[in-house]
């Protein structure tokens, strides 16, 4: 087993001591799927989100695709075109500049119109507090247990989760440093 693997084991072991409704899952920032094996292997449907396109590497981890949907799109709080540099998994900028002049497509979690929401998994490099602003209406809808990296100092996601009723309940330490908060409502 490898150590990615092995940290994404022990990520999901830590968020599903959390979960109590097993409907529909969502990975935003899924990148090669890992958590989403976990999330497909329990959850009725798992939708996953990356603006790379590593679904080839889906199978890795997915022992059932047809329980998984990729979209191949960002995530943020309103459509937009961001921008980015090639082999880079985070938006860099709001128009071309320097490297980074690759495209990337954001939409919201809102205009999906996600059903039955009981989990979602946030890793999307500083974007988050943008994707929950676009998620308002399925989080306030479904109240999701939320599992939420916040490892740049940025604590506007947590503010804004706890602005609407959630409370912090576990901390996930990746190597002894704070990563992932787990947030329940």
């Amino acid at each position: 087993m490898t150590w990615r693997q092995q940290q994404a084991d022990q990520t999901y072991a830590f968020a599903r001591q959390h979960m109590s409704r097993f409907r529909t899952a969502v990975d935003i920032g899924c990148d090669v799927f890992e958590i989403a094996g976990h999330l497909a292997r329990e959850f009725q449907h798992t939708h996953c989100f990356d603006f790379r396109n590593k679904s080839a590497q889906m199978y890795k981890h997915v022992e059932d695709s047809t329980k998984v949907t990729f979209h191949h799109t960002a995530l943020g709080d309103k459509p937009s075109t961001k921008y980015t540099k090639s082999g880079v998994g985070r938006i860099k900028s709001n128009k071309p500049i320097g490297n980074s002049t690759m495209p990337v497509q954001v939409k919201t979690l809102d205009s999906y119109q996600l059903q039955e929401v009981d989990f979602i998994k946030l890793d999307v490099e500083g974007y988050e507090t943008l994707v929950l602003q676009g998620g308002l209406e399925t989080i306030q809808r479904d109240s999701p247990a939320i599992l939420c990296e916040i490892n740049r100092g940025d604590f506007s996601a947590r503010q804004l989760l706890e602005g609407i009723g959630y409370r912090c309940v576990d901390t996930y330490l990746k190597e002894g440093i704070p990563h992932d908060y787990m947030f329940i409502r």
